[in-house]
């Protein structure tokens, strides 16, 4: 796959317009041809034996050959970490990518018209374990405030986005597998008003696809020299502005119809870029105008094979978690993240575990309760069992990862009972399906 730097986006912003792309081709269709061709390579020889057996024994790490979903059902089910080998029994360099398609459906659902809505943690593929593989060296971790929240769950499909305003171009809500995405096959502009002025430390998300690779996604807020940052899908960057540095990178190792999650750190001293589990940029710049709204710029794409985004997520940055525990005596973060419906730590979580496992060991004095909460989507008793279940797999993450002494930890869920915002909007509801962790006295 041809791969861009950074030069083609200042030519872009230099010309304020959007080119065709290079090529483009039905992402739906090809990914029920992928599913079907991993259905029919399958090896597996991995026994139900051999798995029921580690199981029973209490492992919590299982093995599972490439490809075999049975085995990567049964002992995710069973709260355990997969872990995928090839058929000669060796690890998988790459065990997102690995997982995610040992789990692909059968044929990927087209596009449809009704309503429906992804559920609590959106569209993101099942994910490696924090702290191992590439994950080991990330350091994104979300702002620990919403200020805005999309994933376009309240809008009818077919509709513009309610909570955007259209700048230029044509963009349409769809639901793909019961996931709703803004769509766009010519590209353009939206801006996003948000209900305040930037802080001085935000972070920003979306989740991404496009065929072109020749325009990339771009955001910015106002100013004549402003900085500017985005991704194309396979490589991020960041645009100083006032002539100040530019930095790309591009990332090998995904798929040419595979989603890209980017990732932004934007502070009064530096814009950091991330894509999947990568660092891509690490610009300093000043020339981020704290503004109360965000332009994003989309590419342009074939109507077989259109851009899509969803889950943006805007929120300011905070205090250090230890700071402000010692503080206020608790603290909830939004950095502990799951697979949808799940325990399972996504690897998304390592720099936010780190950071407390650091934190319990540095003060051997410290004692904390875990506690899970949700919104208010879906049945109470599954919330309730969820954030029980959640609460549970963070105190034992830190006990088996940063030998955390077991009595000093603590861990109970409360489900939507404790929300800390109104569930009535995306963000209460975004800022309500969080981790706290509260000190024992």
């Amino acid at each position: 796959m041809l791969r861009c730097a950074w030069k083609p986006v200042l030519v872009l912003f230099l010309a304020i317009s959007l080119v065709s792309p290079v090529r483009a081709q039905n992402i739906l269709q090809r990914a029920r041809d992928r599913a079907r061709q991993g259905v029919a390579d399958r090896v597996n020889n991995t026994s139900d034996a051999a798995v029921d057996s580690a199981l029973a024994h209490g492992d919590r790490q299982v093995r599972c050959i490439m490809g075999d979903t049975t085995c990567v059902r049964k002992v995710r089910a069973a709260g355990r970490q997969v872990v995928m080998t090839d058929s000669a029994g060796s690890v998988m360099p790459n065990q997102s990518q690995a997982i995610a398609a040992s789990t692909a459906p059968a044929a990927a659902p087209a596009a449809t018209t009704d309503n429906s809505s992804s559920g609590d943690a959106g569209a993101a593929a099942p994910s490696a374990p924090p702290g191992a593989g590439a994950w080991l060296n990330y350091d994104f971790v979300p702002g620990d405030r919403v200020i805005w929240w999309e994933d376009f769950s309240g809008d009818e499909v077919g509709d513009f986005p309610r909570r955007m305003q259209l700048v230029n171009g044509n963009f349409e809500v769809v639901n793909v597998g019961g996931h709703k995405y803004l769509r766009s096959v010519e590209g353009g502009q939206i801006l996003i008003v948000l209900p305040e002025a930037l802080p001085s430390q935000f972070t920003m998300e979306v989740r991404y696809y496009s065929p072109s690779v020749g325009n990339p996604l771009a955001v910015q807020t106002s100013g004549g020299d402003n900085a500017t940052w985005g991704c194309y899908h396979g490589s991020g960057w960041v645009m100083g502005g006032g002539g100040m540095a530019t930095s790309s990178q591009n990332v090998d190792d995904i798929g040419e119809h595979d989603f890209v999650n980017c990732r932004f750190t934007i502070s009064d001293r530096y814009i950091k870029a991330y894509l999947n589990e990568h660092r891509v940029a690490n610009v300093p710049t000043t020339n981020v105008a704290r503004t109360d709204s965000i332009l994003i710029t989309i590419p342009s794409a074939d109507q077989n094979d259109p851009t899509l985004i969803t889950d943006i997520r805007i929120a300011a940055g905070g205090r250090k978690l230890y700071d402000a525990l010692a503080a206020n005596g608790r603290v909830a973060t939004q950095g502990i993240l799951f697979d949808t419906g799940s325990d399972h730590i996504r690897g998304e979580s390592t720099p936010t575990l780190k950071e407390i496992g650091d934190m319990l060991t540095q003060h051997a004095d410290l004692k904390l309760t875990i506690e899970g909460h949700t919104d208010n989507v879906g049945a109470a008793a599954a919330n309730q069992s969820l954030s029980e279940r959640r609460a549970a797999a963070v105190r034992q993450y830190l006990i088996d990862q940063f030998h955390i002494d077991a009595s000093r930890l603590n861990s109970a869920g409360f489900g939507a009972s404790h929300p800390a915002a109104p569930n009535t909007t995306p963000e209460g509801r975004q800022t309500n399906r969080r981790v706290e962790l509260v000190r024992i006295p």
